[in-house]
């Protein structure tokens, strides 16, 4: 083999992988934009096919229904195939089902839409995990998992505010179409842009850079020979990724039930907010994360060099806040609390980003997406359940007022699922008390 430039192979990787990492991002920023936007336009979904809470709660369910049973195979996938092809496809099939969706004449038709959405999204994350394990540093990985969430929390932010003004001025369906215009973009951007590996391009791996010794180019090398049995087995009896399973269980679902389908009805109707100004408290939630998991990435790599202890703190703020949203003023806290009330929540969320960085401590390379999918089934399992039970605990409150064929539910309903909500923040907070630390590694 010829004498290699180290400098200049290291610097050509570096900028790779940024390229990637970015797009990798922006390409699930599409998934939280579906998860959230079931929010700003449920009432109107509602009113428009005559549906019940309970039933529009299905609606948003059904994404955390598929999105946790995905979970696994996503990683499998993200082991097997690849992070380029699953992204890629993932992003078309989310395209198409948008489109369905806005060009439902039943609500049977939008839940088909919704699937396709939820089947195409559900491959996202643990492929963004699986390109930052090939391309960043062991050292680096808490750092960047949570500048990850934070980028793709931007889908989120435009599933709040701006999606209500959109809803406002064109309608759901017609937002809808311009999401499935701007997902094709993304997905040829993804083909032409992403690379599973620094071996697919000819680049030394990272730990090759950090070990001169054993410095090679590596060739593309092919899937794992473990099986999918075995993958499972593997996984599955690692028994310390449990309590990540259950803190992401908790702190996602507790999150992803208010905040992604019920928290602007409920602030549009005990605080009398428009849509758009009930919007802007659940993008201060995302501005939260955006805020909290690069932080806590930051303080588990550069300052504690630990994973329990923050995820134990911001797990503890996230239930902290939920517990005065849910029991402060019989669930109606004074309305000038809710912007901090709902940033805290999202900081808290920080906790969430840092469980995966502990899986790549402890899952071996070959099945580090599958467990990184078993972690993250937990949250989607659990907000499966959560959205649909909150929709039921609504229903069985309400008294029979009806505004434009939108149901009026009482602040004693509301309160009954935010307290659901706190429940599963304290499951949360056991999960993060019962992990054993993960120091972060030099290479």
């Amino acid at each position: 083999m010829s004498q290699v430039d180290w400098p200049t192979v290291t610097r050509k990787l570096y900028r790779q992988r940024w390229r990637i990492w970015a797009v990798a991002c922006l390409a699930h920023a599409t998934g939280l934009f579906h998860r959230a936007a079931m929010a700003p336009m449920a009432d109107r979904i509602m009113a428009d096919f005559d549906v019940s809470a309970t039933v529009l709660g299905s609606l948003g369910a059904v994404y955390f229904y598929i999105y946790a049973a995905m979970q696994l195979p996503a990683g499998t996938l993200a082991d097997t195939l690849g992070p380029r092809k699953t992204i890629t496809v993932g992003l078309l099939l989310s395209a198409v089902g948008s489109l369905v969706m806005s060009m439902a004449p039943s609500f049977a038709m939008v839940y088909a839409g919704r699937l396709m959405v939820s089947f195409g999204v559900s491959v996202g994350w643990i492929n963004l995990l699986k390109l930052t394990m090939e391309w960043f540093r062991s050292r680096e990985l808490a750092t960047m998992t949570g500048l990850s969430s934070a980028l793709i929390n931007l889908g989120q932010v435009a599933a709040a505010t701006p999606l209500a003004l959109m809803i406002i001025a064109v309608g759901w369906r017609a937002s809808l179409v311009t999401v499935a215009q701007v997902t094709f973009g993304l997905a040829a951007i993804s083909w032409f842009i992403i690379r599973d590996s620094p071996a697919q391009v000819g680049l030394p791996s990272i730990a090759g850079l950090n070990e001169p010794s054993v410095r090679q180019i590596l060739e593309p090398q092919g899937a794992s020979r473990l099986n999918l049995r075995q993958r499972l087995k593997t996984v599955l009896s690692n028994r310390r990724l449990w309590p990540l399973f259950l803190v992401h269980f908790g702190i996602f679902g507790a999150y992803a039930t208010f905040f992604n389908n019920w928290a602007v009805v409920y602030l549009m109707q005990n605080y009398g907010l428009v849509r758009d100004i009930a919007a802007n408290f659940v993008l201060t939630a995302a501005v939260g994360i955006m805020v909290g998991a690069p932080l806590v990435g930051f303080l588990s790599d550069q300052v504690l060099r630990r994973r329990r202890l923050p995820a134990v703190v911001f797990a503890s703020i996230l239930l902290a806040s939920f517990l005065f949203l849910g029991l402060y003023g019989g669930g109606h806290p004074p309305l000038e609390a809710l912007y901090p009330v709902c940033f805290l929540i999202g900081l808290g969320m920080g906790a969430a980003p840092l469980v995966f960085a502990s899986v790549g401590a402890i899952a071996g390379p070959s099945v580090r997406g599958t467990a990184s999918g078993l972690v993250n089934m937990g949250g989607f399992t659990s907000a499966a359940i959560a959205q649909p039970l909150f929709g039921y605990l609504l229903d069985r409150g309400w008294q029979g007022d009806i505004i434009e064929k939108v149901r009026i539910y009482p602040l004693g309903a509301f309160q009954h699922g935010l307290l659901l909500c706190c429940g599963l923040a304290t499951l949360g907070f056991i999960g993060a008390l019962l992990t054993r630390e993960t120091r972060q590694k030099e290479g």
